[in-house]
């Protein structure tokens, strides 16, 4: 079973930490009332056992806390809100444990500009990542690192970016399809799409 941990940084969007598990959880489902075992073990990571959003308007309770989670397999960065710099601030105790997670051999996944606290880790350099049409300035903090703003998608070397708003589903889709052993285990056809309708009609 693949571990999945999804971050709760501080300033996160919320749909961007809801969606990822929405998406997992949806899958293993299928597969539970199918009569087979769940593909992956999500779980919701933060730095405290709260993370308050939108002003305080939305509290997040992680599952785990961040040290308490010593090996994982695909690690999500959702988009952060408000001032980027502020933000990366806020969570820069993330970073040591992004690393060390990657240099154990896990995958990591920013949606939208989650790219930006990717690149504080310096695994960005030397690689390409797809974000918002801000590649700019994301290019500006990360020297070396290529960004493919008008690309959905970018694969590389177990690191995986995605376009902004929306088009973060196409990555989800990829990821569920792809993850669990390099290739499809199910035929998508069967269940991804109904998956995709709901999330489409899923209430703002």
């Amino acid at each position: 079973m693949k571990k999945v941990s999804i971050l709760v940084p501080e300033t996160a969007v919320l749909a961007a930490v809801a969606d990822p598990r929405y998406m997992f959880t949806a899958v293993n489902q299928f597969f539970t009332s199918a009569g087979k075992p769940p593909l992956f073990d999500v779980q919701l990571v933060g730095l405290s056992k709260e993370v308050k959003l939108n002003d305080g308007l939305f509290s997040i309770h992680p599952d785990k806390l961040l040290e308490e989670v010593q090996q994982t397999d695909l690690i999500f960065i959702p988009a952060l809100s408000g001032d980027m710099k502020t933000a990366l601030e806020m969570n820069k105790a993330l970073v040591p444990w992004l690393v060390r997670q990657y240099q154990n051999g896990a995958e990591v996944a920013s949606l939208c500009i989650g790219a930006f606290l990717l690149a504080s880790t310096g695994l960005l350099k030397g690689r390409q990542c797809s974000t918002l049409v801000v590649r700019q300035r994301v290019q500006a903090n990360v020297p070396g690192c290529g960004t493919r703003g008008w690309s959905i998608i970018t694969e590389e070397q177990g690191i995986y970016s995605s376009g902004g708003a929306s088009s973060y589903w196409n990555l989800l889709l990829y990821l569920v399809e792809n993850i669990p052993t390099g290739k499809p285990q199910y035929s998508p056809p069967n269940f991804l799409p109904l998956i995709l309708i709901a999330a489409v009609n899923l209430p703002s």
